[in-house]
């Protein structure tokens, strides 16, 4: 990526268990540590809202990844920090390139609705998944047969050129029963997003449609080249309706999914990089699936590519080893060039709450693995 277009610092203020988190001095390539249920994958989420902001639908996108499904609105609390839905999420991105800053707020809006005063059910706000929030309590105060409960999830979105007038983007969805999305208000028309970000979840699997447009641009031997270092047999790609398809010598071609799911996460991670036109690419849980040889492979192969096609990586993983794989990489005279613009931040949560962030730069991270010192 150009050094104007790269994210320097990211602000996330009131999201998931975030309730506060600031990641500066960001480089080309940043890699995410720290235990269980300390909100790395929250920090890509946070930047993927925040790139596809024009997007309505993205926040069910991001409760799907984790398997929470969206019925009602209700579900949408899960979003916000402490299930406050009276909080607003505010996200930033900054940039010293020709777009300062790029901010995100979610809010929700009330809507009046029936209420029979006996039933505690709408007042307990029906799954529970919002109980004892402010709203509630508010319901539980009313004496008349109408009550305000948010229905309603907001979206405001300001874009701070350089050199140009801030433009903005405001819009709002409505969750009916069943987990239909509505518009609240009518579509605004929005500029282009100044950011497009790719997200890989932690899941196996891989889009075939995404390795079929690296076939269309003929860009499959760039594929091939870095698959063969996970697996020398592979000769070649093909796709055929969902299933992608590796040439390994035999009478027929075998599909993606029979080498397991370091291949077709590596498949995955690698295909939208070598399309070209991503900013951004975000991967949870990077070393899933992968022997601890590929992951070595799969990160050389991550550096080459954000170096080629611009590519800003942030990376999340509970594994030393990805530090040490990616140490070794850095090492090597090809790569050394990336040592300056490599971090590896550290989440930790405090005694209160906190999550706080623990910058490592190349020469630091490096003399801790080197001398077996903890990274806290």
């Amino acid at each position: 990526m150009a050094d104007d277009q790269q994210v320097n610092k990211i602000e996330i203020n009131g999201f998931r268990g975030l309730s506060h988190l600031e990641l500066d001095g960001l480089g080309a390539f940043n890699v995410l540590l720290g235990a269980n249920d300390v909100g790395k994958t929250s920090v890509l989420e946070a930047i993927f809202l925040l790139a596809g902001f024009a997007n309505l639908n993205l926040p069910i996108t991001v409760q799907n990844w984790r398997h929470l499904f969206v019925n009602d609105f209700d579900d949408l609390a899960f979003l916000f920090h402490n299930l406050d839905v009276d909080t607003p999420i505010r996200l930033a991105t900054y940039s010293n390139g020709s777009v300062e800053c790029q901010e995100l707020k979610i809010t929700t809006s009330h809507e009046k609705m029936d209420m029979d005063i006996g039933d505690q059910r709408i007042v307990d706000s029906g799954n529970g998944s919002v109980r004892g929030t402010r709203s509630a309590e508010r319901a539980a105060d009313q004496s008349s047969s109408v009550v305000s409960r948010p229905r309603v999830l907001r979206y405001n979105a300001t874009v701070k050129p350089r050199r140009k007038e801030p433009w903005s983007f405001s819009n709002a969805i409505r969750v009916a029963n069943g987990g239909n999305i509505q518009l609240a208000e009518p579509l605004n028309p929005v500029k282009k997003p100044t950011v497009s970000c790719r997200y890989v979840t932690a899941a196996p699997g891989y889009a075939s449609d995404v390795i079929g447009n690296v076939i269309i641009q003929k860009k499959v031997e760039t594929l091939v080249n870095f698959l063969q270092k996970i697996n020398p047999r592979i000769t070649d790609i093909a796709v055929s309706g969902s299933f992608a398809y590796a040439d390994v010598g035999l009478d027929k071609m075998i599909p993606l999914n029979m080498f397991g799911s370091g291949m077709t996460r590596a498949a995955s991670i690698l295909s939208p990089c070598i399309l070209g036109g991503e900013h951004i690419l975000l991967i949870d849980e990077l070393e899933n699936g992968l022997h601890h040889a590929a992951v070595l492979s799969l990160l050389k192969a991550l550096l080459a590519l954000s170096r080629d096609q611009g590519v800003q990586v942030f990376a999340t993983t509970h594994s030393i080893s990805v530090l040490e794989s990616l140490l070794k990489a850095l090492r090597e005279e090809e790569f050394s060039e990336y040592r300056t613009t490599t971090n590896c931040y550290t989440l930790q949560r405090d005694k209160d709450g906190l999550v706080r962030p623990y910058r490592y730069e190349y020469e630091q991270f490096d003399h801790c693995i080197r001398h077996g010192i903890e990274i806290r």
